[in-house]
């Protein structure tokens, strides 16, 4: 211990080591010696504020109800969605959040069909369908303080949302809402507006029979489906939590899925994998900024599917039921920004770099198994990179999420390609794994630690 000790000495003196290492270096032989008051670079070695590092936000549960219509005519397509979610955050609060009008228009097109006979009464086929989606949409979030709070002004809520959807739908609706006013409601604190483009792709091969005597093939629901999207979104969220203090805020969000599945008389199975990439800033009524978020997703899922119906010449109709089992993984990477100096910092990086140039910790959490450390940034990183090291709050969380869904309708080939198609759905998530980046170790690192608050109590 004595010669290993020397030898330490000795390096650190002879080699001249800059300051940072050379007081690493100490540091050590303070703790190897059994020193008490071990210090780096003259300063006291404190133990580290792990706790000034836990993430602000984390979902633990989240609920979610939606319905909607799909209205086709020739290749274009128009729908509607309502939307009702509930969160439930690690720090006790609660979230609801209505979106009663989310708009959809967009174009649907074949891109190749393809039929051959396999036998007298069987006919193969396959066929791709391409479409590209715009869609828009606004919600309204209220926080509350916890659970009963939340819970006290849900029905509230709904019945003051139905009523001015009704209103607005239905101007005669307004004598009756005169005369029986609404509940009075607070207001909500968070306003998102969305806008959404996505496009993708749809492709099936599969087989249709007929007998002897009929004129039609029917399909036999079975075969093989795939699909791709790809898609992009703009939110702008205004955060009025503080009335002395509020808040706008843009997200830009890209995304895509690919899925592969299989169908067997109706009924079969899909591999569905969804991933996004997030950065939201935060500004204040100066413009400065004061938050940066980064977000990454990757969504796996496997989709039970079964379908009541058939495809015909003329058109097609049915009922299709969706079960799904996914797990849904989750990196969120927060920097807040608390001074003048490091919002002016931040700001010259997003004019310089923008929003695509991601700093590389915002996303290599999402492959870390967790037992690997984070070091500080390498030698050369810019002051951006090293403030977001040294204050971000970083959590990995995995969900388990159960989606149903149901969709009814048809669509007519008369010339106009009418159709209409009427959908529900429901989904549960539950946070099943979660840690967080803990504070700066003296070793130039940010250990992984784990996040109990942020786990539902399903999953303890």
């Amino acid at each position: 211990m004595v010669l290993l000790v020397a030898s330490l000495a000795g390096a650190v003196a002879l080699v001249g080591v800059p300051g940072r290492v050379g007081g690493l270096v100490e540091y050590g032989v303070c703790l190897i010696t059994g020193g008490e008051d071990c210090s780096i670079g003259g300063e006291e070695a404190d133990p580290p504020n792990d706790e000034a590092y836990v993430p602000p936000r984390c979902e633990v549960l989240q609920t979610q109800d939606k319905a909607g219509y799909s209205l086709y005519v020739g290749i274009f397509k128009f729908g509607e969605e309502y939307a009702f979610m509930e969160q439930q955050m690690a720090d006790g609060t609660y979230r609801m959040t209505i979106m009663p009008h989310n708009a959809e228009i967009g174009v649907e097109g074949k891109a190749f069909e393809f039929k051959t006979e396999g036998g007298k009464n069987v006919q193969l086929g396959a066929e791709a369908k391409i479409g590209a989606y715009l869609k828009a949409g606004v919600g309204d979030t209220w926080v509350f303080t916890d659970k009963a709070e939340a819970d006290s002004f849900k029905d509230d809520i709904i019945e003051n949302q139905m009523a001015m959807d009704t209103m607005a739908r239905n101007p005669g609706a307004g004598l009756y809402y005169a005369l029986n006013p609404p509940p009075e409601i607070p207001d909500p604190g968070i306003t998102t507006a969305t806008l959404r483009l996505e496009a993708g792709a749809n492709a099936e091969a599969g087989a249709r029979v007929k007998t002897s005597t009929a004129e039609q093939y029917w399909d036999t629901g079975t075969g093989l489906n795939g699909k791709v999207r790809v898609g992009g979104q703009v939110a702008v969220r205004t955060d009025d939590r503080d009335p002395d203090n509020p808040l706008t805020g843009t997200t830009y969000q890209v995304d895509g899925q690919v899925g592969v599945g299989s169908e067997l008389g109706g009924a079969g199975a899909e591999n569905l994998h969804d991933w996004s990439g997030a950065v939201r800033v935060m500004r204040n009524e100066a413009g400065e900024p004061v938050e940066i978020v980064y977000t990454t997703t990757v969504d796996s899922s496997i989709v039970s599917k079964d379908r009541l119906g058939n495809k015909r010449k003329q058109g097609k109709g049915g009922l299709k039921d969706k079960e799904a089992d996914a797990l849904l993984q989750e990196t969120r990477t927060t920097l807040r920004l608390d001074t003048p100096q490091e919002r002016a910092l931040a700001d010259r990086y997003l004019q310089e770099q923008g929003l695509t140039a991601m700093p590389t910790m915002a996303f290599s959490q999402l492959f870390d198994d967790g037992s690997d450390l984070l070091n500080e940034p390498p030698e050369g990183s810019g002051e951006f990179e090293r403030l977001l090291y040294d204050k971000a709050t970083v959590s990995n969380t995995v969900q388990e999420k159960t989606t149903d869904a149901a969709a009814f309708g048809g669509k007519i080939a008369l010339g106009m390609g009418l159709g209409l198609k009427l959908s529900t759905e429901s989904s549960e998530s539950h946070t099943v794994e979660a840690e967080y980046l803990g504070a700066p170790r003296p070793d130039g690192s940010r250990p992984f630690l784990e996040f109990p608050d942020c786990l539902s109590e399903e999953s303890e």
